[in-house]
């Protein structure tokens, strides 16, 4: 269920195998500087990784965000929204070295199709993966998911890069990844505080506009606005409960009125039943009247989703600013 509200999100992946490519030359890129071998721990135990990876197969939805910003090109990328080359977005694209990833579509990834990668690492920390499923990667090479304690989709973006670059050998290029942009969530709280303690919240509806929805303070569109120092409304941390989004019927619209400001969520990437104005009921909505409501683009909607060291820096550049505009500041 969970796999399938996040693809709700997605809008640009598609079902089916993987296409048919040849793995990128070179694989992973360089000599990791830490020493090997590793232990890794995350939800499932433990993975021992014997050496260096030099093929990476980057299973989770935005796992190759945090694999690239380290400075290793996977074999094969999992896509998840947009039907970028390579399941790339703009904001990552130079960290493929001119190399070209085998793309791997679908809702399920077929473990043979993984196998023939012959991948060394199997980064599935956005995967959603059953204990089972897990399992059966495992025996194709080492593959870590969440880590520990964490609930599927839920991981804040400095955990899964720490965990990245531990799997990598990298934990000082990760460490410094994390200090650098946590320093400028702090630089963006500083220059726009009438965002401190304000209720936000990001919604959408889903394709085909039939159910409203919003994402929990644990989802990382949630986080995102945690981070610049707002608040999520307890009654939708209330109603999502475990899982990172809660859906509301047109009974419940005023839920998302106890919101100071809302972030809109295009989920169709353009398509008008996505739209806040074609959708039935936006017209009850304070936030709607009284011009409370920030439309995110398509590439602002998707580097929310992605929540990543190279994804979030695209957000501070203007989010922010929107934000504090939307409250008359």
């Amino acid at each position: 269920m969970a796999a399938g509200a996040l693809l709700l999100t997605a809008c640009g992946g598609g079902a089916g195998t993987a296409e048919p490519a040849a793995p990128a030359t070179g694989g992973g890129s360089g000599a990791a500087a830490g020493a090997f071998p590793v232990s890794v721990e995350h939800e499932y135990g433990t993975t021992e990784i014997p050496s260096a990876p030099q093929r990476v197969v980057s299973l989770g939805y935005t796992d190759q965000d945090q694999i690239l910003a380290l400075g290793v090109v996977p074999v094969a990328i999992r896509e998840w929204s947009g039907n970028k080359p390579s399941a790339t977005w703009e904001w990552a694209q130079d960290k493929l070295q001119g190399q070209q990833p085998q793309v791997l579509n679908g809702v399920t990834i077929d473990p043979e199709t993984v196998a023939a990668l012959a991948p060394d690492l199997i980064v599935a920390i956005t995967a959603g993966l059953t204990r089972e499923e897990y399992d059966t990667f495992s025996r194709i090479a080492p593959t870590i998911v969440q880590p520990k304690g964490d609930i599927a989709y839920n991981s804040a973006w400095q955990d899964t890069t720490r965990l990245v670059g531990q799997a990598l050998g990298r934990e000082a290029e990760a460490d410094k990844l994390v200090t650098d942009l946590e320093a400028r969530f702090e630089e963006a709280k500083a220059r726009y505080p009438q965002l401190a303690g304000k209720k936000a919240m990001v919604a959408g509806v889903s394709t085909g506009g039939a159910n409203w929805f919003a994402y929990s303070s644990g989802d990382a569109r949630g986080r995102f606005l945690t981070s610049l120092g707002m608040t999520i409304p307890p009654e939708v941390d209330q109603a999502a409960g475990d899982s990172f989004y809660v859906e509301f019927s047109l009974e419940q619209l005023p839920t998302i009125d106890r919101a100071d400001v809302v972030a809109w969520l295009d989920v169709t990437n353009g398509a008008p039943e996505s739209k806040i104005e074609n959708v039935p009921g936006h017209e009850l909505l304070t936030v709607f009247q009284q011009d409370r409501l920030l439309t995110l683009t398509e590439e602002q909607g998707n580097a929310m989703g992605f929540s990543s060291v190279l994804s979030l820096p695209l957000l501070l550049d203007t989010v922010p600013q929107q934000l504090a505009e939307k409250l008359g500041g």
